[in-house]
Formats: structure tokens, sequence, C-alpha cells
């Protein structure tokens, strides 16, 4: 099995990122989708992602970075694509995303910008917004050896373990 951990929104906030990260050790790819790209620098964060499959985009409040705002990867099979959500006003809905996502033949579309925890399937494509994980939000995305994906939300401070 394959798992992405999806982080996004942390404005700050490297100790949750840094949770989440130390939480979700057994991912084999973390994606950061913006809005806290200094927080990735802290020596907390910087130790746990190291050695893994890490890819980040910018977000809105990402001043002066040198992230690309869109990527598009393929991972476990499926092609993955993540993105901030600015450039595709989702927080007007999802529709622009959506046809952007068929353009580029994405099977998981990541987005953050909202800050509100998200998982649903549209015209056969999973998308996902984990949330802030200022707040504790976010995401997880596990794809199965014969390619069935399961994506959902979670919260640092609802763990059940």
């Amino acid at each position: 099995m394959f798992r992405a951990l999806v982080l996004s929104d942390s404005h700050r906030d490297y100790l949750s990122l840094a949770e989440a990260l130390r939480l979700h050790r057994e991912a084999d790819a973390i994606f950061f989708l913006g809005d806290g790209e200094s927080d990735l620098h802290t020596t907390a964060v910087g130790k746990e992602l190291k050695d893994k499959k890490f890819t980040a985009v910018c977000g809105n409040g990402d001043y002066y970075s040198e992230l690309p705002k869109e990527i598009l990867l393929p991972l476990a099979g499926k092609k993955f694509f993540a993105l901030h959500g600015h450039t595709q006003f989702v927080k007007s809905g999802l529709q622009m995303l959506l046809e952007t996502a068929h353009e580029n033949g994405a099977d998981i579309v990541l987005y953050g910008h909202t800050h509100l925890p998200r998982a649903e399937r549209l015209e056969g494509i999973w998308f996902l917004c984990p949330g802030s994980i200022r707040r504790g939000d976010y995401g997880i995305v596990d794809i199965t050896d014969n390619g069935a994906v399961l994506c959902f939300t979670a919260n640092l401070r609802n763990k059940t373990e």
C-alpha cells in the first residue's frame, strides 16, 4: 500500500506541522500545499522530512517563493495534481479546478487555501483539501496494491490512538 500525507496552510504553526509528520512517519510521500513555506525550514520540520518523497507548492501567502504554483506528479500508478488553490479560485467552488484536472488527466487533486477539510469524488477524480494544519487538520491518500484509492481528512486534536 502507498500512503501520502497531505498538509496545507500552517501559517507559522510549524509545531503542528512537525506533529503531523511525526504521527505519520509511515507515509511514502508528503505534500505541502502552501501558505507556510517558511515553516518547512524549521529544524523540527526538516528533521521529520529527511529521507521522504516531499513535494511542495507555494500559496498566496508565500511571498517571494520559488516553489511552483501547481505540480503534476505520477505516484503509485496515479497522477496527482497538487496546488494551493488560489489560482483556480477554489473558494468560489471547484468547477474551474475540475476542468483543469480533466485537462491534465489527474486522478487525484490536492488543494488547500479554503482551510476547510474536504474529501470527495467528482466525475471520477478524487479531490482532497486537507484543511489547515494550524487548526490540526490534514489529509491522507491511500492507494492499495490493486489501485483502489481512499482519500480522507483527520485532525491532530481528535486522535483515537
